[in-house]
């Protein structure tokens, strides 16, 4: 029960929150801000944070079960994490041009591990 509860919150709040930025930020070119951060930025920190635990459990997973394809999963989920805390990076420094085209290639690399990782037997 305290499972769904939290789960019903969770979704409510991913709903109503851009709402409440998009309120506060008045002008919808400019990037939503929260105690001066990005938000995008920051939901990329914070998600690169959950690809790594994601990683790390099917690191764990693959040295219980053995089973090669948990590898690539956990490839990918590392892969993801890297792109994501680099597109984070610029929390902290400002604009990077280069970004953009090193976290395509990371895209390129994610779909390719998770796809070897599902068709690998």
């Amino acid at each position: 029960m305290k499972a769904k509860k939290f789960l019903g919150i969770f979704t409510l709040l991913l709903f109503v929150f851009p709402f409440f930025v998009l309120a506060e930020s008045g002008n919808e070119f400019e990037d939503p801000i929260i105690f001066g951060l990005e938000v995008e930025k920051l939901l990329f920190f914070i998600s690169a944070h959950l690809a790594l635990a994601l990683a790390v459990l099917t690191l764990i997973a693959y040295f219980r079960t053995k089973k090669s394809r948990l590898i690539f999963i956990t490839l990918a989920f590392f892969l993801f994490s890297a792109k994501l805390f680099l597109l984070s990076l610029e929390l902290f420094i400002d604009e990077i041009a280069w970004i953009d085209i090193v976290a395509a290639f990371f895209d390129f690399a994610i779909l390719l591990a998770f796809f070897y990782g599902v068709i690998k037997k």
